[in-house]
């Protein structure tokens, strides 16, 4: 029997402890079935015919940049029906010069309110598709950097968060999505915009979503 591939990709910024955060969930892929393998450079983006047999990359590389040939091999892939999924600054505060891979993810990071906030992540009632992701799980608590994000209409939303007035900086309060999944080619991408630490990823619901989007992503 085959075995599905997982490329795991980490590194940048140790604010997000790439490694920790990526650690919780190498066990739940093999336990899938998955061939995990762990690099901790961007070059990896270059290896086209490693890339050809992933059928998972997990992103976990805050403030990074990626080179145009790095760019055009991960994006090419993800095209080709390569799954890519990841959390937080991860994947959504990272490669911001990188206009293909802000299009294949679908959102970007562009500020937080200073500390941890305390908010409800609300689960869609009835997402358009890929409900299973979020199924059975209600309305949750959580304590984290809320993060204020910029996302298009071709996402599928599964959670979202409301963001309230600070001061006069805005007048309303706004609702933001958490959790989304994105059709890019023949690729799937799963993004969760909680995980600024082990912690977060901890609380079982999100470990619960994160599991299942990573699994949901994969070829």
């Amino acid at each position: 029997m085959s075995t599905r591939k997982a490329l795991v990709v980490r590194g940048g910024w140790e604010g997000h402890d790439p490694v920790g955060c990526t650690e919780l969930f190498l066990p739940d892929l093999e336990d899938a079935g998955f061939d995990v393998t762990v690099r901790e450079d961007l070059a990896v983006y270059e290896e086209a015919d490693l890339l050809a047999a992933t059928d998972l990359v997990v992103h976990s590389w805050s403030a990074g940049e990626l080179t145009a040939a790095q760019e055009a091999g991960l994006v090419s892939a993800v095209e080709a029906g390569t799954g890519f999924a990841g959390w937080h600054g991860g994947v959504v505060a990272t490669n911001v010069a990188n206009a293909r891979y802000l299009r294949m993810v679908g959102g970007r990071f562009l500020w937080h309110p200073e500390g941890f906030q305390e908010f409800t992540v609300r689960i869609a009632a009835a997402p358009d598709r890929d409900g299973e992701i979020t199924q059975g799980i209600a309305d949750y608590g959580v304590v984290t950097e809320h993060y204020w994000v910029l996302t298009d209409a071709l996402n599928t939303v599964l959670a979202t968060s409301v963001l309230a007035c600070d001061g006069d900086q805005w007048e309303e309060p706004v609702e933001f999505p958490v959790v989304w999944t994105r059709r890019w080619g023949a690729g799937r991408v799963f993004v969760c915009t909680l995980g600024h630490r082990v912690a977060d990823l901890r609380v079982p619901q999100t470990a619960t979503i994160v599991r299942r989007g990573l699994r949901w992503a994969a070829r």
